[in-house]
């Protein structure tokens, strides 16, 4: 980890390397919320949260303390909006700005340095680095084999690397806060060492987003309509389907699922029932446009609806499976996304620890946290359904 004491710096290196802060009131005893700590202790060294750091806003350079960058960096992978909702749950003082965010969350995320450029550190960094990736350029430029590609395949790699020229600002701007994190994801970036593995990864990622979203713009308008019609006559048109487990007493069940999956919110199905909550055995959510439907019923599932069941969470207990179309575990999680949900205090069951399954943690008082249950478990059906 980096030696400067600089918070900011500090908290940069443990986001990095997945360690959380330690949160202590004024008895430096730990707490769970940053409403009731005083300090943030960052390995060895303990700051004051209101310690007002080197990050500066763009919008009224004032320069913002430690608690709102801690907090903006917790909730990374929230919207903006989203962010500022929870900034006004946990009582946080000060929020970053949005443009002000779209800067710290690449910086603190190791894709970036600090836009200011008066931050000495910040610079020498930069030109440290950019005279290791000149160098090994050169010297790997000097080792290049004699190339053996054909004029096309010259001529279409210079078109494309046109088209990220004209594309990666615009790209980098319309960026969404979350997509830097599923951006980090996808290249399972670990570390600031190696620049050039990561300028081919970006490169490797925007030309692959590009594909998908902006050259399907410049699709014709008589393809567009033939792939709409196509689209209509495909299974994917049907409502995918998530089963969760028929017991009231799962983890997740259809007393708190729909607000873990569509509100990025967890509460235990035990405080909506005593809250008055009423149960619906079959319910639709909307995740990014699209219809899902929700059951604990399977036993009503016709032939047909098993074809669109995209998810299975499970609580563990393997006598539901028979209640199923695939019978088994085994079976059931070779066709279907498998999610079992737990706190991540307790001990998974050795028995679930060996299927094919996605096993989601949630924080049992960190609220905040309960996003990062909900981008986990659609990214896993996502992923499956992409494949």
């Amino acid at each position: 980890m980096a030696e400067n004491p600089d918070p900011i710096y500090l908290l940069r290196d443990f986001n990095l390397h997945r360690i959380e802060a330690e949160l202590l009131d004024e008895s430096e005893s730990p707490v769970s919320t940053l409403n009731e700590a005083k300090f943030i202790r960052l390995g060895s060294r303990k700051f004051d949260k209101s310690t007002t750091t080197t990050f500066q806003s763009k919008i009224n350079e004032n320069y913002y303390s430690l608690d709102a960058l801690y907090h903006a960096t917790v909730t990374r992978k929230l919207h903006h909006t989203e962010y500022s909702q929870d900034a006004t749950r946990q009582q946080i003082p000060t929020r970053l700005a949005y443009m002000d965010r779209k800067d710290w969350l690449p910086f603190v995320n190791g894709f970036a340095f600090l836009p200011d450029v008066n931050n000495r550190q910040n610079k020498e960094a930069g030109a440290s680095t950019s005279s290791q990736l000149s160098n090994r350029h050169n010297n790997e430029k000097r080792r290049q084999p004699p190339t053996e590609e054909t004029e096309e395949d010259i001529k279409n790699k210079r078109a494309k690397r046109e088209e990220y020229r004209k594309n990666y600002q615009s790209f980098l701007n319309a960026i969404k806060p979350t997509e830097i994190v599923i951006f980090e994801e996808d290249i399972m970036f670990e570390g600031l060492g190696d620049y050039a593995s990561w300028i081919k990864s970006a490169d490797d990622y925007f030309l692959k987003r590009s594909h998908n979203s902006l050259g399907q713009e410049r699709n014709s308008s008589e393809a567009s309509r033939s792939s709409r019609s196509h689209h209509k006559k495909s299974k994917s048109s049907k409502v995918p389907l998530i089963l969760v487990p028929p017991s009231f007493n799962a983890f997740v069940s259809m007393y708190n699922v729909k607000q873990l999956l569509e509100d990025q919110r967890f509460e235990p199905g035990s405080s909506v029932r005593t809250s008055g909550g009423k149960i619906e055995h079959n319910i639709f959510i909307t995740h990014n446009g699209i219809q899902y439907e929700i059951t604990d019923n399977a036993k009503s599932l016709r032939d047909p609806d098993w074809d669109r069941v995209v998810c299975v969470i499970t609580d563990g207990n393997e006598w539901v499976f028979k209640t199923y179309k695939w019978k088994t575990h085994e079976d059931t999680f070779n066709n279907v996304v498998g999610v079992y949900f737990k706190y991540n205090n307790e001990i998974t069951n050795q028995k679930v620890q060996k299927w094919k399954i996605n096993i989601i943690e949630i924080h049992p008082e960190m609220r905040h946290k309960d996003a990062e249950a909900y981008l986990d478990f659609w990214n896993a059906v996502l992923k499956k359904s992409n494949a």
